[in-house]
């Protein structure tokens, strides 16, 4: 019975500490590359998804299909950003707490 209780504690200190580190390494599969060199569909993508026109492209190296993350700043001025394919899927969406 006292395996039961420790199994989640287990679970949830693991999940805890791994986030910071499973978010340093995306960071680090991230190039900064020219907006000219980005697909013009994903681009619209993210144009649309922000809500206002991308300033700072980033590839994600090693993603299959080609993936890459595109932000701008938000009315209030934060930092926001999506993962968008070549063909402009959105894959995801993120806000940055600065």
């Amino acid at each position: 019975m006292k395996n039961l209780l420790i199994i989640p504690l287990i679970v949830g200190t693991v999940t805890v500490f791994s986030t910071p580190v499973l978010a340093a390494s995306e960071e680090a599969r991230e190039k900064t590359v020219a907006l000219s060199s980005v697909p013009q569909p994903a681009i619209e993508a993210a144009r649309q998804a922000l809500g206002t026109k991308p300033t700072l492209a980033k590839i994600v190296t090693g993603s299959k299909p080609r993936q890459y993350e595109l932000l701008a700043k938000d009315d209030s001025d934060q930092r926001i950003g999506v993962h968008v394919r070549a063909d402009g899927t959105v894959t995801g969406k993120k806000e940055y707490k600065e």
